[in-house]
């Protein structure tokens, strides 16, 4: 019965990286300490070694970059994205903070 008890607090979550959208299970307790982002498994260390493309209108992650041998990782964001009323296309022209706008193609 304990088990039971525990099993209910548990919930589903959607993988707040949306090129991964996965589902996967998540304590109460995470949801109430966590940044709004959520991760699962397989992208919970990505943020640490991978660029973070992040949607500028709606806060959205939207993928991740693999980082080349010696350099930092970086937060590139899009104007708009496909979660809120961007288009694929609006998620491909990317930019840094206090940067030139690059294109980085998919």
């Amino acid at each position: 019965m304990n088990q039971l008890l525990q099993t209910n607090k548990l919930k589903f979550f959607r993988c707040s990286n949306s090129a991964c959208n996965k589902l996967f299970l998540i304590s109460p307790k995470e949801v109430v300490h966590g940044n709004g982002n959520h991760f699962c498994p397989e992208c919970f260390s990505k943020p640490k070694t991978h660029h973070t493309i992040e949607c500028a209108a709606c806060s959205s992650i939207i993928d991740f970059l693999v980082i080349e041998e010696g350099e930092e990782v970086v937060t590139y964001y899009s104007q708009k994205c496909t979660c809120c009323t961007g288009t694929v296309d609006d998620e491909v022209y990317l930019s840094k903070i206090n940067s030139v706008e690059t294109y980085i193609h998919c």
